[in-house]
């Protein structure tokens, strides 16, 4: 995807007998656990900033040699990323190197705020089109270490989800109502912490098809757990998988990290709403292959030409 890459939440944190979730406990009492596994809500609250540094790999399962194939192997980033939880902005300063479709260096920086996203290179930078804006936002919230804070403040908005499978697991899970975007959250049942943080999203060849994030290798940060590694995948394919090196809580963060250019400003859009195709953005961030505006499959400025007769 983009690079995005988001953080989220880990770790046992305490030698005391651990109750096993199961689907039959309330859902807010899944919450309830989750947010305790994760260091507990003064510590999550205490959580204003992030900064991570670490690697990125892509795969696309769309561009196989044949149907059902291998993944085709898009390239590594190393990427630094730095979050203001306190207001939702994000920046993320990637250096990429491509394999496929062509073999190239592509170093920029994307920043994504509630209202706007913009991006920079060595060529200056341009706004972001509402529909990346609206795809990494959401990604953005999916890898949060608050969103299960969040979802324990807004009961009303979490819902039982059974028993949802993950690999060969059947995990108790709930359903986040967040502000319009329906994340189904998998727990692990020994540990209580998210196993995963799915979404149904439409894909071109598989169709309606789970999207995952799945955390692992939990760490502790400043007394919150947060997992170290972060797979993506579309219906089972890994399609990314996020590894950091180092994260650090509440970093100082330089005046105008986030602060778009007054041209920026002027052409930026807000995120998209309704029919946002989120793995058609994501998917070509990852191949450097969106053409970021929101027309989808031309460019604004050399739509397709009518028929002729």
């Amino acid at each position: 995807m983009k690079v995005l890459l988001g953080l989220s939440a880990a770790l046992l944190v305490s030698t005391a007998p651990v109750q096993l979730a199961s689907a039959k406990d309330a859902p807010i009492d899944l919450v309830k656990a989750a947010v305790a596994a994760e260091g507990g809500a003064d510590a999550l609250k205490a959580l204003k900033g992030l900064y991570a540094k670490g690697t990125a790999k892509h795969w696309e399962p769309g561009q196989s040699f044949k149907a059902g194939g291998e993944p085709r192997f898009l390239g590594d980033t190393s990427l630094e990323v730095t979050l203001d939880l306190t207001k939702g902005q994000a920046r993320m300063d990637l250096d990429r190197s491509m394999q496929y479709p062509a073999v190239a260096k592509i170093k920029y920086t994307e920043v994504i705020t509630p209202t706007l996203g913009f991006v920079t290179d060595d060529k200056g930078s341009t706004a972001a089109s509402g529909m990346r804006v609206a795809a990494q936002s959401r990604e953005l919230e999916r890898a949060s270490p608050l969103l299960l804070l969040k979802a324990l403040e807004d009961p009303k908005n979490v819902a039982a989800a059974g028993n949802q499978k993950l690999g060969k697991a059947s995990l108790p899970a709930v359903i986040y109502n967040d502000n319009g975007t329906k994340f189904t959250i998998l727990f692990d049942p020994k540990t209580h912490l998210p196993a995963a943080i799915r979404t149904l999203d439409d894909d071109n060849i598989f169709g309606d098809a789970n999207y995952d994030l799945v955390p692992s290798d939990w760490k502790t940060v400043q007394g919150v757990q947060v997992p170290y590694t972060l797979t993506y995948t579309l219906d089972n394919i890994e399609v990314g998988k996020v590894t950091l090196t180092d994260v650090t809580p509440n970093p100082s963060i330089a005046d105008g990290a986030f602060t778009p250019s007054d041209s920026v400003k002027a052409a930026a859009k807000p995120p998209m709403t309704g029919n946002v195709p989120y793995q058609w953005v994501l998917r070509r961030i990852a191949l450097a292959r969106f053409l970021d505006n929101d027309t989808i499959f031309y460019p604004a400025a050399s739509p397709p030409a009518p028929p002729t007769t």
